[in-house]
């Protein structure tokens, strides 16, 4: 562990996975970071089990993506059984529109280990575990933390604060911010195991009225199982192996040294009152709790991470000015809201209450069978909200001049070609900054002609085109691969697009109005 500085420009606390992502993508960055974590050493069991496209393409901004995402196991989409144990709807993957596969199942111990091996490549970061933060206070330019350490107490004084500490987070009680929402009443046992019989990579959600139940697949052979507890069913009662004997038998064949993990989870759908206090934000479960239904706690906790940073960075560098910074809660807490929805809705799905709910199901779905587009769309969660965001950091959002603008919403990753003929990722030409994208002759020529009107957000200017045309040394020139994002992405053929550290449309102009789109967007920014 490095000797930890008296003074950073950015203190995370709680080194789980949203921690250490905010860790690494400031590191990347370059801002000076301290990450403390209470505990004396990291976590070694999974939790969170599946990562979605989004969470994916923040690994890969934080450089670490060809270091994991082999290591995953590749979601080829869901499968819902009735109360017979008779399939009623699949859904398939979906299409690659942000660089990987929509659903990507992982073990989180090697995920957060990749995470923290991440920050070694930065001598600007420290991680320290066994340091408790158990207060702080707020001063004009700065957080003071209070630390409690193996060598006695320390203090350590940051230009900002985030909180990633947690469902109980102790700084967010400090902070008197309290929670909204919802408990649910019943109790879920979760079941990890090393090894399991059923090899195919389709979740799998048993409808029962009797016992819900999950089944996930898992890396290294193995497979989650999640059943909810019955009323009267304790934590004790439900982890007894007699108790998880009877439940796996029925399933598949069953041996206890195959359990990596058993335990029982209350499940929440709450979010917090709100999401900072000064020079103090909220990240991940500390500012919502979602129930696992979608998939989506973990994700949303990234999402988080990625959209503050960037303007923290943008902040402290000198590009912003600190009025940026409430657009973190303005563009998050709805989405946030939303996918906890999300997932108590599918919750609605996954576990009927009643011979009456059920009823009320099936009826539906034998509707929908003379309608194969509709049930696909409430099954396969084609209601799911998009990434994009009604409000924020961008310019003139609600005045796009056609309906297919990306303005305002996530930046399709398409597959690209260098001048060698080689393949790779869209992003992993960007960088971690900000980028322009044009695609035409005649967008990529203003491009390159007013470069130096971003002389503050300095952003890499990139031409996706087939064409042949001249830039100078400073513009990436590659050549399209016809995929889906890429035909996404034509729809801003006509017009230059720039798009923010976290691949969000920030803005995008015909080629006259470049000037006018840079000054736009630093007026956003409160750039002194």
């Amino acid at each position: 562990m490095k000797n930890l500085p008296k003074h950073t420009q950015v203190a995370i606390i709680g080194a789980g996975p949203v921690g250490l992502m905010a860790a690494n993508l400031l590191g990347r960055l370059g801002v000076e970071t301290v990450l403390i974590e209470r505990n004396a050493a990291p976590y070694d069991v999974p939790r969170a089990i599946t990562m979605d496209d989004e969470g994916a393409r923040t690994l890969q901004a934080a450089g670490l993506d060809g270091k994991y995402m082999s290591h995953t196991v590749r979601g080829r989409g869901s499968r819902y059984y009735d109360d017979k144990g008779l399939p009623f709807a699949d859904v398939g993957p979906g299409p690659v529109e942000y660089g990987f596969a929509r659903r990507n199942h992982f073990f989180q111990p090697d995920y957060e280990r990749v995470l923290r091996q991440g920050l070694e490549r930065f001598p600007h970061v420290s991680l320290a575990f066994e340091h408790d933060c158990t207060g702080h206070e707020q001063a004009a330019k700065y957080v003071t933390l209070t630390l409690q350490t193996p060598d006695g107490d320390q203090s350590l004084r940051a230009d900002y604060l985030l909180a990633a500490d947690g469902a109980r987070s102790p700084t967010r009680n400090r902070l008197g911010i309290g929670m909204l929402g919802d408990t649910y009443p019943e109790d879920w046992l979760i079941l990890d195991m090393r090894s399991d019989p059923d090899e195919e990579p389709v979740s799998k959600f048993f409808c029962r009225s009797d016992r819900p139940f999950v089944s996930i697949p898992a890396p290294r052979g193995g497979r989650r199982y999640e059943f909810r507890a019955r009323p009267g069913e304790t934590p004790e009662s439900l982890t007894d192996p007699a108790k998880i004997r009877a439940l796996l038998e029925p399933i598949r064949p069953f041996d206890d040294a195959e359990i990596l993990r058993a335990t029982v989870y209350t499940f929440e759908a709450k979010i917090a009152e709100r999401w900072s206090c000064g020079r103090v934000f909220l990240m991940g479960d500390a500012a919502h709790l979602t129930p696992p239904f979608a998939g989506q706690g973990l994700n949303a906790g990234l999402r988080d991470a990625h959209n503050l940073t960037w303007k923290i960075w943008a902040v402290v560098t000198g590009k912003a000015g600190p009025g940026l910074l409430p657009t973190y809660e303005t563009e998050r807490r709805g989405p946030a809201w939303a996918m906890v929805q999300l997932a108590v809705a599918m919750g609605d799905i996954v576990m009927p209450e009643s011979a009456a709910d059920i009823a009320f199901r099936t009826s539906i779905l034998t509707w929908m069978e003379r309608f194969p587009e509709a049930r696909d769309y409430i099954i396969g969660m084609k209601f799911k909200p998009p990434p994009r965001y009604n409000d924020g950091a961008f310019v003139k959002l609600e005045d796009q001049p056609f309906a297919g603008s990306l303005v305002g919403q996530m930046m399709p990753q398409p597959d690209v070609a260098h001048a060698d003929n080689v393949l790779t990722r869209l992003d992993d030409v960007i960088g971690p900054g900000f980028a322009l994208i044009a695609q035409q002759p005649d967008t990529i020529e203003a491009m390159t002609n007013s470069l130096d009107v971003w002389s503050v957000l300095q952003p890499t200017p990139v031409a996706i085109t087939k064409n042949s045309v001249t830039v100078t040394k400073d513009v990436a020139v590659l050549a399209p691969q016809p995929d889906h994002a890429w035909k996404t992405l034509r729809a801003h053929r006509d017009q230059i697009m720039l798009v923010r550290p976290d691949r969000y449309v920030a803005a995008a102009c015909w080629p006259g109005e470049v000037a006018e789109m840079a000054r736009s967007f630093c007026d956003i920014l409160h750039a002194k």
